[in-house]
């Protein structure tokens, strides 16, 4: 409870919350699965490249590209992070203008003064 005795609707910031944290969990997934996996399949490819040297290159070049694109997918949490506090959050979006514009904020600043 606040001063005046009213609660305050805390809804927002818990979805908020939840997007970012399922959104990260979705963006390295990925990449967590690639970096334990990797070391078993590197080890599988050098044996099947003394067989067949070149569907194992082939091989090893798709996992490495399934690898690249695991780490692109997680890059974009940043960028996703940025979009979901842009579009839900009133007050950063005022500081964001503010910050862009060079203009001073009234009242209180989320950054600082």
């Amino acid at each position: 409870m606040n001063v005046s005795g009213q609660t305050r609707d805390n809804r927002p910031l818990s979805r908020l919350l939840i997007a970012l944290k399922v959104l990260f969990l979705v963006a390295l997934t990925s990449v967590l699965v690639m970096s334990v996996y990797f070391p078993y399949l590197k080890e599988k490819l050098r044996a099947y490249m003394s067989v067949i040297f070149y569907t194992a290159w082939y091989n090893a070049q798709y996992i490495q590209f399934l690898y690249d694109v695991a780490v692109l997918v997680s890059f974009f949490n940043a960028t996703f992070n940025f979009a979901i506090y842009v579009f839900s959050g009133l007050k950063f979006r005022a500081e964001l203008r503010s910050l862009l514009c060079c203009k001073a904020t009234q009242g209180t600043s989320l950054f600082g003064s």
